[in-house]
Parts: structure tokens; sequence; C-alpha cells
């Protein structure tokens, strides 16, 4: 059927038909990928919280084996300090000492370091300011800062900790500060330590023989 313009109409209509179509298969498209959106951004939040919750848990077992294998090979103790801002590892410094100890040793090696330039530009001269008792005592703070690893915990998260003779969590979030030693036969406290967060959770136990995981769980939504 044409129309006085010479055109189809059976032709136009089928046009529009065609083009109605693909509006439809546009609207169920899009439909399609708001669902899919729905399901992957839990999923994905999911993940996050529990790689965040995981972090902490994965940086202290590296660290804890590294560290009694230290101890081991050079028989004497390490330790590593847990306190509100995360934990660190390191020789022992002293049996009784606190995190001001890292920052007074940091700051000794700093003091002496640029001591050791002055003595060097001084050399140069032909002046000799060496000094063996200087020389001593830089030995002795670079023992305990040669080695020296620390990790930050996330603030969103919550660290406890429990040592064996203990029987509550303690929580480092209100300045606690507490050591865990590796002795040189390998042996450390047995200890389990719990990381939150919002959600999730992770908790293990370190074996006291051999610092590997004794067991584990864990909690995501």
């Amino acid at each position: 059927m044409t129309s006085a313009t010479g055109r189809s109409s059976v032709r136009h209509s089928s046009l529009r038909s065609s083009s109605a179509f693909t509006l439809v298969e546009l609207v169920i498209a899009i439909s399609v990928l708001v669902i899919l959106s729905g399901l992957a951004i839990p999923a994905i939040d999911s993940a996050q919280r529990e790689k965040m919750a995981r972090e902490p848990i994965d940086a202290l077992y590296t660290m804890a084996r590294e560290v009694r294998v230290r101890a081991m090979q050079e028989r004497r103790p390490y330790q590593i300090v847990f306190d509100g801002e995360g934990f660190q590892a390191s020789r022992m410094f002293q049996p009784y000492g606190g995190r001001e100890d890292f920052e007074e040793k940091r700051q000794e090696l700093e003091q002496l370091e640029q001591r050791d330039a002055m003595i060097e530009a001084s050399r140069a001269r032909g002046i000799d300011l060496s000094n063996q008792e200087v020389d001593r005592r830089r030995e002795e703070v670079e023992q305990g800062l040669r080695y020296f690893r620390e990790y930050k915990v996330d603030p969103e998260l919550t660290c406890d900790l429990r040592f064996w003779d203990e029987t509550q969590w303690i929580n480092l979030s209100g300045g606690e500060f507490r050591r865990w030693i590796f002795q040189p036969s390998g042996m450390c406290e047995p200890l389990r330590v719990r990381i939150q967060a919002e959600r999730a959770y992770f908790e293990i136990e370190f074996h006291p023989l051999t610092a590997d995981i004794a067991s584990e769980s864990s909690w995501v939504e």
C-alpha cells in the first residue's frame, strides 16, 4: 500500500515497531544491570571488610615467624610489643621498658650518626675526633635497632590480646602495652589475638613451640 507521497505505510509501521522493541530491550538491560549491581556491592563490601580484618593477622604471623628464627639464630631473646597503635618487633631491650624505649634508641642513633658525620668531616681536614667510648655506645644502640619492624593497625579496627594465664581479653585501645617474648630456644608464650572490624573479625592462637597458627576462627557478614 502506497500513500500519496509515494512512501510505503507498511514499511513506516515496521520501523516504529522495531524502534519500540529496541527501547524495551534497553529497559530490560538497565534493569538487569541494576539488579546485578545490587548483588555485587554487598559482596564487594564484605570482601573489603574481610581483607581489612585479616591484614593485621597476616602481618603479625609473618613478624612472629621472622622474630622466632632470629632469636634462635642469634641465641638472644627477641620481642613483639603491642600497644594502641599496633605492634613492633625488635631485639629485646629491657624487660620492663615501654614504647618510649624505641623512640629514645632512635634519637640516640640519629645523634650518633650526626656525630659520625662530624668525625668524618674532621678527618678530611686532618683532625681525628673518634672516641672508643662513643663507638661502644653506638654498637650497643645499633644492636637494638639493627632489626626493627613496625605495623600500625587501622584505627577503625579493634585489637584484643589474651595470654595463656589470663581469663579476659585485653583491649589495646585503652593504652595497654604488652610484650610477647621469643626465647633463644624458639619458644614463646601462648597467645590469642583477635582483630575486629565492622561486621567482621578474625581470631587466632599461636603455638608456643613453633609460633605457627594453632587454631583460627573468623566471621564476616
